[in-house]
């Protein structure tokens, strides 16, 4: 993922952590800071938008605070994908309420047992919009494109192996369990958008300047856009389902100051601003609805579990003290107003793995927590070294915890770096035992494969493993969905009480909605809106 970043600026793109490293942490960063630092909290999934009777609309602006870079689905920042789902159809859809359904494919299921077969048959029919047709050749040379193109997803599609039989149908097989490979290619994750051969016949043309090449419901206009100001998408007249094309135009337009937007909105400029918490108040003011869930995490990462450079840290019950040291809700009110939800989980309330029993696993408890540091061998404390940003408010939730460490007796030494780049590499150069950051929230198969798997260099940067944990991993990602739950939530169980981070509170993306406007809805299955859901009401 390698959106500009020029902190500290507010930016709230699309994203989800992922393993490859400086650009997946970049815009996850990115993403935090809109979420970071107080305002109105989210509203439940989808009672933002408007409810009035759904109706054919005109244009649509969407309001977006960064600029992609490209307009290549295959190797483009999931915090673009707004700009890409709109011309590019995707293989599978994900709904506003989290289920994946039909698009290019018609139909789809895992063959035999352990999740690794995928067989899916294509819709007949369908059309790029360069009049070519939609084929199971054309979808494998899509997929193959981004498993190559190394982009900050082809590490999904790393040992995938496509087959094609026929015009329609198609196979991947996986060398390892994916269980929820048609999620990763929904419209949510560009990967799944597919490229017309046409348009792989000359990739480097995938840009602001050239028109789309993919078969969605809308197709992108080059000269009706801007690059950098806004980005214009007209209805694409040979798309399969008329129904799905709520409006003859949209625009995505750049503003990255949330009252310049709030200030368009209200002379019906824009209708929707995926927007930073400082627009919140104004926001309301205007008459505006607000949409949005708890889905950034802040907090501690506590990577040296073996207590390589830290020795406390390799002991858990050092590791559960800092957990039971910090007020998470003092914290949280101080630092993220009403918009912070106080946690010790991973996951969103709602979301895979998640456990009620563990809600309030760690409540403060400071008498307990140096109970635990004395039975460790650190009546007196220790000293322990924290990696974090000055660029996204990670500095300061650092200090926040430093102070309610202290009280038990854990000296915090925070060192704060302004790049980006050498957060990443102190991350991963063993040098910090604890990092203070922050990342999506993801469903559990991911959040291994991203936060707490030997491969996910980043974000478990001593690399930690842990045989039970692995075990359950392998088993959850070749299990079948009801079992699946279950594992998942033994997953979250094993690092909540092992301790192998301190989280402090979830933060919103907050979408902005004028009146007039539906179809802007969320859940735990899909916390991010997708602009192809988006309707005009009366």
């Amino acid at each position: 993922m390698t959106p500009r970043y020029a902190a500290p600026t507010p930016a709230t793109p699309r994203t989800r952590v992922t393993r490859v490293g400086l650009g997946a942490l970049a815009t996850t960063l990115a993403l935090t800071l809109a979420a970071c630092g107080g305002g109105a909290g989210g509203t439940a999934a989808g009672s933002g938008s408007s409810s009035g009777t759904k109706v054919a609309g005109d244009t649509l602006t969407v309001a977006e605070q960064q600029a992609p870079p490209s307009l290549n689905p295959g190797n483009l920042d999931l915090g673009f994908v707004d700009f890409t789902m709109l011309s590019y159809e995707s293989l599978f859809y994900l709904s506003p309420a989290g289920k994946v359904e039909p698009a290019l494919a018609k139909s789809w299921k895992y063959v035999g047992t352990g999740n690794t077969a995928l067989s899916v048959t294509l819709r007949s029919g369908v059309k790029f919009a360069d009049g070519t047709a939609v084929t199971a050749d054309a979808v494998k040379a899509s997929l193959e494109y981004a498993k190559k193109a190394q982009g900050n997803q082809a590490h999904y599609l790393t040992d995938a192996t496509i087959t094609t039989s026929g015009d329609l149908d198609l196979t991947i097989k996986l060398a390892k369990a994916n269980p929820i490979l048609p999620t990763l290619l929904t419209q949510s994750y560009g990967i799944g958008q597919i490229i017309s051969p046409r348009g792989l016949a000359s990739a480097s043309n995938l840009t602001p300047t050239k028109t789309s090449q993919g078969a969605g419901p809308y197709i992108y206009k080059p000269s009706d856009s801007v690059a950098g100001d806004h980005y214009t998408y007209t209805a694409n007249p040979s798309y399969y389902d008329k129904s799905k094309q709520n409006y003859k135009k949209i625009v995505i337009k750049i503003v990255q100051n949330g009252q310049t937007a709030i200030n368009a909105m209200k002379t019906s400029q824009i209708d929707v601003y995926k927007g930073d918490y400082t627009s919140a108040a104004s926001a309301k003011s205007a008459g505006m609805s607000t949409v949005g869930l708890p889905v950034i995490l802040q907090g501690l990462s506590l990577i040296d579990r073996e207590g390589e450079v830290s020795k406390p840290l390799g002991d858990v019950r050092v590791r559960q003290a800092i957990n039971y040291a910090i007020d998470r809700e003092a914290v949280t009110k101080a630092l993220l107003g009403s918009s912070g939800t106080p946690t010790v989980q991973t996951v969103i309330k709602g979301g895979s793995g998640y456990s009620e029993e563990l809600a309030d696993y760690y409540a403060y408890n400071p008498t307990k927590a140096k109970q635990l540091l004395k039975e460790a061998g650190y009546t007196d404390g220790f000293e322990l070294p924290v990696l974090a940003a000055t660029f996204v408010g990670f500095d300061t939730m650092a200090q926040a915890i430093a102070g309610q460490l202290e009280k038990v007796g854990i000296k915090v030494k925070v060192t704060a770096v302004t790049s980006i780049t050498s957060f990443v590499e102190n991350q991963t150069n063993r040098k910090y035992p604890a990092v203070s950051g922050g990342f999506t929230e993801e469903p559990m198969y991911l959040e291994g494969l991203d936060l707490f798997m030997p491969g996910s260099k980043v974000f478990n940067g001593f690399g930690s493993t842990s045989p039970e944990l692995t075990e359950l991993f392998d088993k959850a990602a070749a299990a079948e969905p009801a079992e699946r739950a279950e594992l998942d939530r033994q997953m979250q169980e094993y690092l909540v009480k092992n301790a192998w981070f301190a989280p402090v509170a979830f933060t919103p993306v907050n979408y902005y909605v004028r009146p007039g406007i539906g179809g802007v809805k969320v859940s735990a299955g899909a916390p991010f809106a997708s602009p192809l859901a988006f309707y005009a009401t009366k």
